[in-house]
């Protein structure tokens, strides 16, 4: 069927309107993917090293050090020389949140954490009876490193480079298309980076809480701060609770429910704070999800995760 010149030339302007943003999601999307790759490179690389080596294999150092190098020491400098031709657009000022409000977004974290892995958990479960075979945590090996190796990966390493990547780096290039959107698609790319289904909820809902402070304070620390103090109940508390006995397991739990109750209750109250800005950028919400999940970088990393979550569910 013949295209009359005027609509096609009007599909022509279209398209040179919304290629840049269309390159720019794209560049966020290989960025995020080039730290898939380099895991998988390095995952790849240690195959002949434990054949060198036998003793490795039973080694959580040589793990722990794989991911550590992997992740942090070849993923995120790759994510940052990718990223670093889009231009951000930084806060104008910092304002922290003082001692007690940030307490209470803490709390709210805690409440988000728990109800959203709550809900994870009923799915994956479900899952399960339906396979006749209990979905296994991928985070449970995370877990067998020793207790010092916990710490430093899940409250010091990966806090301090996690917020960087998606509450500093990607959150500045996201802000001209708005508030929500900024916020949203961080926290999407942030949940999609963990590449697990028993990851992929809590942490979509941990990154919104985390993106809409730095969004309004402009101070990253503080969501460095809140991620590594969400970090050190799984990585930190909860084993040296299980040593304490069933008693110790009781007021752990008594406590943590208090304060999910607790961030229920802030997180309605503070709710009628949240003012959601749009940006400078003139498109329609539509419109800007449509040129994310259509660009080819967003579009492959976003598919590599989900292949890696079913790779994961299959095989654990």
């Amino acid at each position: 069927m013949d295209i009359d010149p005027e609509t096609l030339a009007r599909r022509q302007s279209n398209a040179a309107q919304f290629r840049p943003h269309c390159q720019v999601f794209s560049r966020m999307g290989w960025a995020l993917l080039s730290i898939f790759a380099a895991d998988l490179v390095f995952q790849i690389a240690a195959i002949p090293l434990l054949h060198l080596v036998p003793s490795w294999a039973n080694n959580p150092l040589f793990y722990w050090c794989l991911a550590m190098v992997s992740t942090y020491g070849t993923g995120f400098p790759l994510f940052c020389l990718i990223l670093r031709p889009v231009p951000p657009v930084r806060p104008e000022t910092q304002k922290p949140v003082g001692p007690l409000r940030l307490g209470q977004v803490y709390l709210i974290s805690v409440a988000v954490l728990y109800l959203t892995n709550l809900l994870t958990l009923a799915a994956l479960s479900l899952v399960g009876v339906m396979r006749g075979k209990p979905v296994s945590n991928p985070v449970d090996q995370i877990l067998d490193f020793p207790l010092a190796l916990n710490f430093l990966l899940a409250c010091v390493a990966a806090p301090i480079f996690e917020e960087l990547m998606f509450r500093k780096l990607l959150l500045d290039r996201l802000r001209p298309y708005g508030d929500a959107f900024a916020v949203l698609v961080s926290a999407l790319a942030f949940g999609l980076l963990h590449g697990n289904f028993s990851q992929y909820f809590y942490a979509f809902t941990l990154g919104c809480v985390f993106g809409y402070l730095v969004l309004r304070t402009g101070c990253v620390w503080q969501s460095i701060l809140l991620h590594a103090l969400v970090n050190l109940i799984s990585a930190g508390l909860i084993p040296l609770i299980d040593q304490l006995g069933e008693t110790g397991t009781a007021v752990f739990g008594s406590v943590i429910l208090g304060a999910i109750l607790l961030g229920c209750v802030f997180f309605c109250t503070l709710r009628r704070e949240i003012h959601l800005h749009p940006g400078p950028i003139p498109l329609s919400t539509g419109r800007k999800w449509k040129l994310l999940f259509t660009s080819p970088g967003f579009l492959f990393f976003s598919l590599a995760s989900l292949l890696q979550a079913v790779f994961v569910l299959i095989n654990l």
